[in-house]
């Protein structure tokens, strides 16, 4: 019995001891898996003694503490690791855990590598197994980085509340440099303002920089290789140079830098709103060293406050000088209220101008000062005036005064944040009054009043929009108009032109528009039902120059020619319509003046073709499309060959072969007889030289001049230069002449021939007979020939009448 007793407790035993067996797998087991657990959790857990000494930690918590091992910080006191400042309170952390609570602390530590970081502890009681706390279990957190951005923030609010309050620029600037240097310890910072001109950097602020240093560098040039700060603000770039003595660009520099203990530089350029260079941020270490990722992020985050700051207090100045300059300025100043549409403030010069009180600009409503013709506008002005920024600008309107008249104001107007309005206003009521003088002036013949030409093509363009009845274009020229300038003088002149254009403008009345064109020439135009209705508004603009002009010293009788054209017949357009009617009154005066002529489809083709010979004559001289044919001349006793007429002939590229007496009228009415004729005298030249040349002699070569190249100046340098670079003999040279060319400006004509006949070239008047030049003008020219016109010579010698005028003239020469 004993036996079986002993048995089963020997088998008892080894029952326990298997499950305690167990029991010491499972709990190693659990407690590899802890550890496991542990060692791979990213946030620190450690276990802390009564003493705060370090039991165990997992190896987040060793790379918190700069820690190799477990074996380096086992029995270590963390107050040693913790700023001093929060050691008291990780004192009584640990105080209430040991008491069986719980807390959370934030605690900055400095590592046994001497790196800072801020930490996060949540503190809870570990108790044995008697439930007496043994050890402070501490699951702590990484937070450096969060209170990096907090601290930034917060100093950057306490930055802008400065701002807000406008303290001076200086302080605020010390204030940025303290908060980056706490951000990043043992940073040393300046700031730099770039001065008006944009040449040299300031002293701003470096608060923690020796003075000396700071006095040294105020005023340095912006350029490159200036230092860190120079280079920074002309790149308008980051400039980072971490050993400041051997880098190139502070040569000249670095010896005060160094003397300071200063051995790197970072500087970046402060960029205001608009894209300038407002200063620059430096950063200084007194170890040569590159910068970090953080350190420059910390920088960037801080340009932007440190902007606001110079700018804000930029502008803070100019608001002193605004109010200042407000009230002495003599332009008009206002402060304006879009929302209420009423003025708050004005300056002084506000009510001079008006001779309103301020009280009385203020308590009315805007618009009530306003022309009720310009409200439309003003208006639309306050609307858009209405968001921030918002700008109108050279805005005018007419503003009314206490007397009662209105003075035309130009307004430029600013939409400030703060919902008014800022604006300034000349008073430009003289030069709207000029510029309307101006305008009519420009726009109006200044002897009648009427419009000039280009007012009433205008209005013509928009008659002919309306297609529903033709337009009708008069074109009325007073013949013989100007005799009684030349007679009578233009006072007079003028005053006839005043009465003439009154008593047109009272005719066509509401009916159509009157414009002076030119000299003695008068346009209107009118919308008529038909053709017999346009007639009679020609008959009655003819019957009303036809009056008589009376006056106390004179009575004149005048008559005029009227050319019509009408849409659609002669044209859609103001250009053909105005050229066609031109076209009928100069037909009109050829027929005899004093009537009326309808533009006709033989006077459209006739200018059609002039129009179209002007287009090719233009480019014929440069084409080579000229030339000429010599007529040979005899002497009328043997028959001798004595020279030869330079006769001008043109074939066309385009038109082929065109007649003289088509083409050449056309070249004087454009203008081109000039330097077709100096073509003409060059060719003949040449051409003489050439018989020269061949042995040719005894001959001369007579070369037309128009009227137009006798009455510019330049004609006799050149017949010399043509003489001279051809080497042609003078004597050989003949210039003829018209009648009518010698007497327009008989003295310049008188002097034109007298150096030709002096350099020995022969003169000779063409078709003598025919014009009506005075035979006492004539006998002052220093005429070599006369040629006879041919329609007295194509009689001879039956025609005795012929044979008399023939033998008249001969005598005379």
């Amino acid at each position: 019995m004993q036996q079986d007793s002993d048995e089963s407790e020997l088998l008892e035993l080894r029952a326990k001891v298997l499950a305690q067996e167990e029991t010491n797998r499972r709990l190693a087991l659990s407690h590899g898996r802890l550890r496991a657990i542990l060692d791979n959790e990213p946030e620190c857990v450690k276990l802390l003694g009564a003493d705060a000494c370090v039991l165990d930690m997992n190896p987040a918590g060793l790379r918190m503490l700069e820690a190799d091992s477990l074996e380096e910080v086992q029995n270590l006191c963390v107050y040693t690791l913790i700023v001093e400042e929060y050691r008291q309170a990780f004192r009584d952390l640990l105080a209430r855990v040991h008491k069986g609570g719980s807390g959370v602390l934030e605690f900055e530590i400095v590592g046994l590598k001497q790196g800072r970081r801020w930490l996060e502890t949540h503190a809870s009681p570990l108790r044995d197994e008697s439930g007496a706390v043994s050890a402070m279990l501490g699951i702590t957190r990484d937070i450096t980085a969060r209170k990096h951005v907090d601290q930034l923030a917060g100093g950057q609010n306490e930055i802008l509340s400065a701002i807000v309050a406008q303290r001076p620029l200086v302080a605020i600037l010390a204030d940025i440099a303290r908060l980056h240097e706490s951000l990043n310890p043992g940073s040393i910072c300046s700031v730099l303002l770039l001065d008006a001109d944009g040449l040299r950097v300031l002293h701003g602020a470096g608060p923690s920089l020796p003075e000396e240093y700071n006095q040294a560098i105020d005023g340095l040039e912006v350029g490159e290789a200036r230092g860190s700060c120079g280079t920074a603000a002309h790149r308008r770039e980051r400039v980072v140079v971490a050993d400041i003595a051997s880098h190139p660009w502070w040569e000249g520099y670095r010896e005060v830098a160094l003397a300071h203990g200063l051995r790197a530089c970072w500087s970046t350029p402060v960029i205001g709103r608009t894209g300038a260079v407002l200063g620059t941020f430096a950063v200084y270490y007194r170890d040569r060293r590159e910068p970090e990722t953080r350190e420059i992020e910390d920088i960037d985050r801080l340009l932007t406050t440190t902007a606001l700051a110079i700018e804000s207090a930029g502008l803070v100045e100019r608001l002193r000088e605004r109010d200042c300059f407000f009230d002495l300025s003599t332009d008009i100043y206002c402060i304006f209220n879009p929302a209420t549409e009423r003025i708050v403030q004005v300056n002084p010069t506000f009510c001079r101008v008006t001779g309103f009180t301020a009280e009385e600009l203020t308590s009315r409503h805007y618009l009530e000062f306003i022309h009720p013709e310009d409200r439309p506008q003003s208006v639309d002005a306050l609307d858009d005036l209405q968001a921030p920024g918002a700008r109108v600008h050279k805005f005018a309107s007419r503003f009314l005064c206490s007397d009662g008249d209105y003075r035309w104001l130009e307004w430029e107007s600013n939409a400030a944040v703060d919902g008014l309005a800022y604006a300034v206003a000349r008073d430009i009521t003289q030069q709207r009054q000029a510029e309307s003088q101006l305008d009519f002036a420009a726009t109006h013949d200044a002897i009648t009043g009427l419009p000039h030409h280009l007012a009433l093509e205008r209005f013509l363009i928009a008659m002919l929009a309306d297609e529903s009845r033709p337009v009708w274009v008069y074109f009325v020229g007073l013949d013989r108009f100007l005799t009684i300038n030349e007679s009578m003088g233009h006072v007079i002149g003028d005053h006839v032109l005043r009465g003439m254009a009154e008593r047109m403008r009272q005719v066509i009345a509401d009916d159509g528009c009157i414009a002076r064109f030119a000299g003695d020439e008068f346009v209107i135009v009118s919308a008529q039902p038909d053709r017999a209705s346009a007639l009679a508004l020609a008959a009655r603009l003819r019957a009303a120059v036809a009056l008589p002009i009376e006056s106390d010293n004179f009575r004149l009788l005048l008559t005029a020619s009227v050319g019509i054209s009408h849409s659609p017949n002669d044209g859609t357009t103001p250009h053909d319509l105005l050229r066609r009617a031109e076209a009928a009154m100069t037909k009109a005066k050829r027929e005899g003046r004093d009537c009326i002529c309808e533009f006709s489809v033989e006077q459209m083709v006739d200018t059609e073709e002039r129009l179209v010979l002007g287009i090719h004559l233009r480019a014929a001289v440069v084409n080579g499309e000229f030339a000429l044919h010599y007529q040979p001349q005899f002497e009328a006793e043997g028959r001798a060959l004595s020279g030869f007429e330079a006769l001008l002939r043109w074939t066309s590229s385009d038109l082929g072969p065109v007649s003289p007496d088509r083409f050449i009228p056309v070249a004087e009415a454009l203008g081109l007889m000039p330097e077709i004729g100096h073509w003409v005298l060059d060719e003949s030249c040449r051409q003489a030289r050439a018989w020269l040349d061949r042995g040719h002699s005894g001959f001369t070569l007579s070369v037309n001049v128009s009227g137009q190249q006798l009455q510019r100046s330049g004609l006799v340098a050149q017949v010399a230069d043509a003489l001279r670079r051809h080497d042609v003999p003078p004597e050989i040279l003949g210039i003829e002449l018209t009648e009518s060319s010698l007497m327009e400006n008989v003295a310049r004509v008188h002097s034109t021939l007298a150096d030709l006949k002096s350099m020995g070239v022969r003169l000779a008047l063409d078709d003598f007979g025919t014009g009506y030049s005075s035979l006492a003008y004539l006998k002052q020219f220093p005429i070599d020939k006369l040629k006879i016109d041919q329609v007295f010579v194509r009689g001879l010698p039956e025609d005795a009448d012929d044979n008399a005028i023939a033998r008249t003239i001969v005598a005379m020469g």
